[in-house]
């Protein structure tokens, strides 16, 4: 079995630097390049089905990589990106500028420091976790495109690392990941590929 990673395209709210989590914004049209892009590279590989976050961007990059790649998608909320409280949809360097100490934490170690009225990283792993066991229950090569706090907590789930070493993962946009399950273990086969 092989669990295939992949982030959404470049959307809205990355061009506006904002700091947001569950804001519905579109991909740009570059994002739509990198999930058509994403699928080219995908195609050979050939996943047996796709499971997205339904937020816009994700699920926008999910129909046109999957789409290419020649599998169904389904959509499950759980794979949603944290939601940033008080701080969703902000300017980030206007957040940044202010000089919250909180900020400066959570961007240390974002596990540890929720945003002010957000979700905690707790909350956030236990509902990916819940849906990382549904998709490997069915023991089937699935490709997940979601957002890098969900994936980067997957990764470590699948990988069994702990908590400390989320923070260490960036998913690009535009590229796929990939562990595989071998002998019962899984290993990192492919990271930003």
């Amino acid at each position: 079995m092989r669990i295939y990673l992949v982030r959404h395209g470049e959307s809205e709210c990355n061009v506006l630097n904002m700091l947001y989590g569950r804001t519905d914004c579109a991909l740009t049209d570059r994002g739509r390049g990198q999930a058509a892009l994403v699928g080219e590279k995908l195609r050979g590989c050939a996943p047996f089905r796709c499971v997205s976050s339904p937020l816009l961007r994700a699920a926008e990059t999910a129909r046109i990589a999957a789409g290419i790649a020649g599998c169904g998608v389904e959509y499950d909320p759980r794979l949603m990106e944290q939601d940033m409280g008080e701080w969703e949809n902000v300017p980030f360097f206007e957040l940044l500028d202010s000089g919250d100490e909180r900020l400066r934490a959570m961007l240390r170690d974002w596990t540890e420091t929720p945003p002010p009225g957000g979700e905690s990283y707790a909350e956030l792993r236990a509902r990916v976790e819940a849906a990382l066991h549904d998709i490997t229950e069915r023991g089937e090569d699935t490709l997940i495109v979601a957002h890098n706090g969900p994936l980067a907590t997957a990764l470590a789930l699948l990988l069994g690392l702990g908590d400390a070493q989320v923070k260490g993962f960036w998913f690009e946009q535009g590229c796929w990941s990939c562990v595989e399950e071998l002998r019962g273990e899984m290993r990192l086969k492919y990271f930003n590929k």
